[in-house]
Parts: structure tokens; C-alpha cells; sequence
């Protein structure tokens, strides 16, 4: 070929001769280099290390999202989808999510609960609204605590009536009558109950089933039964002078019905779990000078971390390796006979087993001795057919379905002593499982959890390092005077979206534009504020992915050559 006009042949040129720049005379639309990838880019929203932690697979960095852009209402929707009554969780949480937060793993964690408390409340009042669609199917729900609520919720979102049996005067179960008001103030249980009533949720309250009615008259009368009554009953120690003991969640359940006089000046708190937390924390808010006995070391105590802290932070005495053996009483007093322990070997839950010390007999003097050593779940009134050989509950963990037909449960009366955040999950799941079977789908199954993006795949270049936002807390001095102060302020709007700024967002696109400004062959177009991928051109270079501040493109093999 000559070089002729527009027409030029490279071989007729020297090297220092050809053009430093490339030189097309066609639009550079027409050459379709999607033609040449073997690999492509999938954009789509995965789980974030929080959400896969969280019991009840909250999309956090979602709602954060609409936090941060100004739109509270569809954060609050979008935090509802999961978790009906986050006012709650957002105060009383052990937030497992923020053990699971990749921001952790760079500075510090989001403080996720309380946003989350935030956004709870201001959703609170706008929350309740009742179903379009009414199915005619009926559901009874046993026990109104968090599981209970939480399935109440979502079935009477799906259009279900549903009513709920409670044996108190009033609901909430553990939230009510078991978590002191400093920790969670009932006027926010209060108002979460009124929006499950404007959704149109009926209460049969002073009704104990077992007692009033039972399961198989439910079973009878509805056309599906959710068991979440939870574990109230207190365990014994079984040592001799028992019988003088006050049971912990007796304690508090006295107290949160409005008796508020100590049962003594100087009282033992003898347990290491949340109860006993509580009791003591409480006591002392009530005047009393509490004092915690605890068989193993503060590192094998079973309660949250946080709440032993602000025990240790409020001046409880805490005395360790001491075990209570027997008791009496003496002139009004209450005499513990105590020996001291040390650890031994691992036991069935992984801590070092307590061991008597021989010759450490020593006796206390109490005005008063608080019991909380743990909780189980009354399962004599339920049918025989759900239980197992040692009369525990038989109940999938994933829906909630027992051996009985239309019969489910969740929270503590399947978990045995657990979390609210737990028992919300379970509650939630058990609700879409008895929606599947109340629409003819009696063998549901739930859909597996979406992949979760890990560290290794956040852009961390693109986020600077910052501190959490701090929490505003009442000092010490002034908590422990009042049993009724909510001890954590929490956030207002500006703490809120400034540390919900500080999410890596993972897994979730938050339309930050790197895909689009690095794609060298304008393969990501933007529709509806979202890149999307034109297949047409994109070359599966894999640009998009390397420069995704949070994991959300995955290249995947097209074909092999």
C-alpha cells in the first residue's frame, strides 16, 4: 500500500517517524471489545461482615446509606425489614455486628448500635401501619417479649391475624419486667407496643397458656401456633438454706412493677451472668450495697463484657473464686457459708472448671441474698410430641417449625437463655416459615445468606483513619443515683451521619463513581444513580473491581480459553 492522501503505509515510515498517538477516522463505539473477555465484572450488593453477624442479618450499610443522604424514613423502612423494634436493640444490644465490622480491622468499628438506636427512634411513632392485603389465616402467639413481638410484626405485616397471649398485665416480657429502666425505659416499650396495635395485633393479656387455655386448643382454633414464652424460670443452687434466697429475676421483676425499697442494706448478688448484672447494678441504684459472688475469675463471667465493666465503673464489689455452700439465718441476718475456689480443667463450656480449695470455709453476713445463676424454659405445658426424650423443645433454629404441625417457636424457648437481638431473629424467621406454610409450603426452607465481602477487598487508600464518635454518657456519680435515668444518651442527627461516614459501606454500592471515572472503555454506564455494566464493551480488564473502595465487583470467568 503507497501512502497516498488519507492512506498511509507504516512500513514506508522510519521508527521516529510514526505518530505518538493513536489516530482513528471511525467512532470508537464501533469496535466492541467485549468481544475479547474471558473474564466479566458483576456488580451486585453483597453482605458486609456486619450484616452476617447480626442474628437478625440487619442490611446496616444500607440504611446507612439513606442516613448519610438524608432520607431518615427509608433508613428507618430499610432497618425495619430485619428487625422490628430497633429503639430496643439499639439500647440493650451486645452488637455481635460491631465484633464483625471490617472497620475494626483498619481503626475502630462503627458504633452500629447506636445508630441504630437513633434511626430506631425516629421511626418509632411513623412504624405500625397496618396491612393493605387481610390473608384470612389466624396466628396465636404465645409469650409477648422479643421473639414474640418480632413475629407479631412480620405476620401481621404479611396480612395475618394475629393474636397474642400473655400471662402478665402488661407486654414485653424480659423488656418489661426483666431489664432495669436505666438500661431501657418502658415508655419505649410502650410505644413500640402501640405501633404493634395500630398494625392491628390483638393482646389477650392476664392469659397464661397452659393454665387459661392450652397449645392444643390453639392449635384448634388458628391455623398456626408461634411458641416464644421465653426462659423465666430461675435454677436452684441446691445447697442447704436455699429457701432464703431472693430469686433474681423475681428481684427485678418487682422492681420494674414499682417496688423500689432494697431488700437490705448490704446484699450478695451470687452469679456472673446479665441477671446478676442487673441485680446488682439495680440494687445499688436503689440504695443497697451489693456485692457479687462469683465462682470463677471476672475473664470466665458469662454476661456481656460492656456490662460488667460499667458494674466494676458504677464501685460494685465483686469478689471472684468465691462459691456459696450453704446458708442460715441468724437474727435477721443472712449467714453464707463460702469457700474459696481455683480453676481446674476445661468443662463442657470451654472455661476452667472451679475447684474447693480444702480448709477455705469462711462465712459472710448479708442482710439480704439475690440469686442469679441462671435461667431455663418451662416446657410442661407444651405437647409431648415436641419435645425430646429429656423434655426439651424440639425446634429448627432456621424456621422455627417443631415436630408438631403448624406448631413453631423461637427466641429463649428454643436458644434456652439468650439475647434480644437473638430472639428478634428468630422470631422473624419463624415468621416467614409460618407465612410459607400458611400458603401451602409446609417444607420452606430459607435462602442462603449472600457472599460476605472480607477486609482483604476493602480499598482502604480511599478512607482516612478516624476515631468513633463518642457516645454521650451520664457520669458515674450522677447514674448511680437513679434508678430511672437512662445511664446512655446516645445520638443526635450530626453524631449519627458523621460516624455512620466512617462505614467502609461493604458490600453495598453506594454510588461513589470509581467504576465509571477508571473504566478505560466507558463499559459502565449510569442508570438510576447505579453503574451498570455494558457488556457490549466491556474488555474484563478488571480495572472496575481493583478500584471498588468496597468489594461490591466481582470478576467472574466467562469462558476458558
Amino acid at each position: 500500500m503507497s501512502n497516498n492522501g488519507n492512506r498511509w503505509d507504516p512500513k514506508k515510515f522510519k521508527a521516529g517517524e510514526i505518530p505518538d498517538t493513536s489516530v482513528t477516522l471511525t467512532d470508537s463505539l464501533n469496535n466492541k471489545t467485549g468481544s475479547w473477555r474471558s473474564m466479566k465484572p458483576v456488580i451486585e450488593d453483597k453482605y458486609a461482615p456486619c450484616i452476617k453477624a447480626c442474628p437478625t442479618n440487619t442490611l446496616i450499610p444500607q440504611y446507612f446509606d439513606q442516613l448519610i443522604r438524608g432520607n431518615l424514613d427509608a433508613a428507618g423502612w430499610i432497618l425495619l425489614e430485619h428487625n422490628p423494634i430497633p429503639s430496643v436493640t439499639g439500647r440493650v444490644c451486645p452488637h455481635p455486628c460491631e465484633l464483625g465490622c471490617n472497620r475494626g480491622r483498619y481503626d475502630q468499628p462503627i458504633s452500629i448500635r447506636e445508630i441504630e438506636r437513633f434511626v430506631g427512634d425516629h421511626i418509632l411513632d411513623k412504624k405500625g401501619i397496618p396491612p393493605k392485603v387481610e390473608t384470612g389465616k389466624r396466628v396465636a402467639v404465645v409469650g409477648s417479649g422479643p421473639a414474640g413481638m418480632s413475629a407479631a410484626f412480620y405476620l401481621r405485616r404479611r396480612g395475618h391475624t394475629v393474636v397474642v397471649y400473655e400471662k402478665e398485665e402488661k407486654g414485653g416480657g424480659v423488656l418489661r419486667y426483666g431489664i432495669p429502666e436505666y438500661r431501657l425505659p418502658k415508655k419505649i416499650v410502650d410505644r413500640e407496643f402501640q405501633a404493634l396495635e395500630r398494625m392491628g395485633v390483638q393482646f389477650k393479656y392476664r392469659t397464661t397458656v397452659g393454665k387459661d387455655v392450652t397449645v392444643e386448643q390453639l392449635l384448634q382454633e388458628y391455623d398456626a401456633v408461634f411458641l416464644g414464652h421465653g426462659a423465666m424460670k430461675e435454677r436452684h443452687m441446691g445447697i442447704p438454706g436455699e429457701e432464703h434466697f431472693l430469686s433474681g429475676l423475681e428481684f427485678l421483676w418487682e422492681v420494674n412493677h414499682g417496688n423500689l425499697t432494697p431488700p437490705g442494706k448490704k446484699v450478695a448478688v451470687i452469679g456472673g451472668g446479665n441477671v446478676a448484672m442487673d441485680v446488682a447494678r439495680a440494687l445499688l441504684r436503689l440504695g443497697a450495697e451489693p456485692i457479687v459472688l462469683y465462682r470463677r475469675t471476672e475473664k470466665e463471667m458469662p454476661a456481656l463484657k460492656e456490662e460488667v465493666e460499667r458494674a466494676l465503673e458504677d464501685g460494685i464489689e465483686f469478689r471472684f473464686l468465691t462459691q456459696p455452700v450453704a446458708a442460715r439465718k441468724e437474727n435477721g441476718k443472712i449467714i453464707l457459708t463460702c469457700v474459696k475456689m481455683q480453676l481446674g480443667e476445661r468443662d463442657r463450656s470451654g472455661r476452667p472448671r472451679p475447684v474447693p480449695v480444702e480448709g477455705s470455709e469462711h462465712d459472710l453476713e448479708f442482710d439480704a441474698v439475690v440469686a442469679a445463676i441462671g435461667e431455663y424454659v418451662d416446657t410442661s405445658f407444651l405437647p409431648k410430641e415436641a419435645l425430646d426424650k429429656d423434655g426439651w423443645l424440639v425446634a429448627d433454629r432456621k424456621t422455627g417449625r417443631t415436630p408438631v404441625k403448624g406448631l413453631y417457636a423461637g427466641g429463649d424457648a428454643v436458644l434456652g437463655p439468650a439475647t434480644v437481638v437473638e430472639a428478634v431473629g428468630m422470631g422473624r424467621r419463624a415468621a416467614e416459615a409460618i407465612d410459607a406454610y400458611l400458603n401451602g409450603v409446609e417444607d420452606y426452607k430459607p435462602a442462603p445468606l449472600p457472599r460476605t465481602v472480607s477486609f482483604k477487598y476493602i480499598m482502604t487508600e480511599y478512607f482516612p483513619k478516624a476515631p468513633r464518635v463518642e457516645v454521650p454518657e451520664l457520669p458515674v456519680e450522677e447514674r448511680i443515683k437513679d434508678y430511672f435515668k437512662e445511664e446512655v444518651l446516645g445520638y443526635d442527627l450530626d453524631r449519627a451521619v458523621k460516624e455512620a461516614l466512617r462505614c467502609f459501606s461493604c458490600g453495598h454500592c453506594n454510588s461513589c463513581g470509581n467504576c465509571y471515572v477508571f473504566c478505560p472503555d466507558y463499559a459502565i454506564k449510569w442508570v438510576d444513580d447505579k453503574p451498570v455494566v455494558d457488556y457490549d464493551y466491556c474488555k474484563g480488564c478488571g480495572i472496575c473491581a481493583q478500584e471498588c473502595p468496597r468489594g461490591i465487583i466481582t470478576m467472574e470467568f466467562e469462558r476458558l480459553f
